[in-house]
């Protein structure tokens, strides 16, 4: 008499392949499906003065704008002539363009030089003659309309503008014509054209070519320093109450916020694991 043999069915094992998992619910999962489970991979603890360095960055793009509201306030009152205005940003202008050339980066060769002042006699003839233009495309729109447009743009350079940090957010095309739509919105205040010629030209001054210059300057901490101080000296001529709240925002940007990003980064948590999307490498041959 023979005895038949008898198998006993082993019970399969779950394994993260879709097509391997039949006899399983579609949301089963074993202990194995946390083993890949990471937090915080990517948390770094920045000390504070590299926060605050980095917080200062903002501080130093709202000093500018307030540099250049005072500015405005000046031509707008007629508290200082046009041409004044034109001949010390000009000087300040080019010696910045001398530290950058010539001692920020590698020595230009003597076309470059050229082509840099070709550039500026185009931009210099194109925007007076153009000034007239530029000073009636928005003469009749409301001052308030006016005022409020032109703090909505600036809103909108300080979101978009190129702090240093890769973000699908950062646009430097949409911070620098916010901040020139703006400053046209302005102009149409003024008196004069050359009034507007020149209120157009520090726009270019301060939000095209100081950011260029600033960001080859290693020492940001002297030079947040000093703008900060020449904003809130040139506020103060201005309106003491106004110095006082932008002394407070400043204080505000640059000290208690990057106090509290210290605090609060010990309470991140992210977690990592198999349900992340899938992310291919390329590896070097």
């Amino acid at each position: 008499m023979k005895l038949k043999k008898t198998y006993v069915q082993k019970p399969r094992k779950w394994k993260k392949n879709l097509y391997e998992n039949h006899g399983f619910l579609d949301n089963y999962t074993d202990t194995s499906f946390l083993e890949e489970l990471r937090k915080n991979l990517n948390v770094k603890d920045s000390p504070l003065p590299t926060i605050i360095l980095g917080a200062g960055r903002v501080t130093h793009e709202l000093c500018i704008i307030v540099l250049f509201t005072v500015i405005f306030v000046y031509l707008y009152n007629g508290w200082v002539e046009p041409e004044a205005v034109f001949m010390y940003s000009g000087c300040l202008t080019s010696l910045g363009y001398i530290l950058y050339r010539f001692f920020l980066t590698a020595a230009m060769p003597y076309t470059t030089l050229l082509k840099d002042l070709r550039t500026v006699l185009v931009f210099l003839g194109f925007g007076y003659v153009l000034s007239p233009v530029l000073k009636t495309l928005t003469d009749t729109i409301s001052t308030d309309t006016i005022y409020a447009m032109s703090t909505f743009m600036m809103f909108i350079h300080l979101v978009f503008f190129d702090y240093g940090i890769s973000a699908s957010i950062v646009s430097s095309a949409l911070s620098l014509n916010a901040a020139l739509f703006a400053s046209v919105c302005l102009a149409s205040r003024l008196a004069t054209p050359f009034h507007a010629f020149v209120l157009l030209t520090n726009t270019v001054e301060c939000f095209a070519l100081l950011p260029i210059l600033v960001a080859e300057i290693e020492d940001s901490a002297v030079i947040l320093s000093t703008v900060i101080l020449l904003s809130l000296v040139a506020l103060c001529t201005v309106s003491v109450t106004m110095t006082v709240l932008f002394s407070c925002v400043v204080i505000f940007v640059t000290i208690i916020c990057p106090l509290l990003f210290k605090k609060w980064t010990r309470y991140k948590e992210n977690i990592y694991g198999p349900w992340d999307e899938a992310v291919v490498e390329d590896q070097e041959m």
